[in-house]
């Protein structure tokens, strides 16, 4: 129900879509006109929102619940990129740990930040949360990176206000 659409290089539309399995994947050769039957994502993922863009450098960013290859819940907030058009995904950027934390979205902006908003306990807390890093932190994954990420978060709401 929660689908995100980019362009590939070669011109075609990747949809990427939140289902009860995970996620699930179709690609529209035509403008979306028409799409291919949607069939899993080897993007392995809860049923639970994804966050998906292409950067200002041309490769993808994707902000998800735990490594690309491993199904978790909804802990473990991590960023990744594919300099592959999907294909691989390299990084692994730990946003947040805590179990409760979900609805990712994101922009970049002009000077090449990542901007990240994201829930945590969208049920009792309802805080909404933000955070910023680079590309080539979420490359370098180091540990170094992660504590400036965590030192970074900021909460942008609590309890709805």
């Amino acid at each position: 129900d929660e689908h995100m659409i980019v362009e590939k290089k070669n011109g075609s539309l990747w949809m990427l879509v939140r289902t009860r399995y995970g996620i699930g994947e179709s690609i529209s050769n035509d403008w979306g006109n028409s799409w291919t039957p949607l069939i899993p994502s080897r993007i392995q993922h809860p049923p639970a929102r994804f966050f998906i863009t292409r950067l200002n450098s041309g490769n993808l960013l994707l902000v998800k619940h735990g490594p690309v290859d491993m199904k978790t819940g909804r802990s473990h907030l991590m960023a990744f990129i594919s300099e592959d058009d999907g294909f691989s995904w390299s990084g692994g950027l730990l946003i947040d740990e805590r179990s409760g934390v979900s609805y990712p979205d994101g922009q970049q902006t002009a000077d090449g930040k990542i901007w990240i908003t994201y829930d945590y306990s969208r049920t009792k807390d309802q805080n909404i949360l933000m955070t910023t890093f680079t590309e080539d932190d979420i490359l370098s994954g180091s540990s170094r990176k992660i504590l400036e990420v965590f030192q970074s978060r900021r909460t942008i709401s609590r309890g709805g206000k």
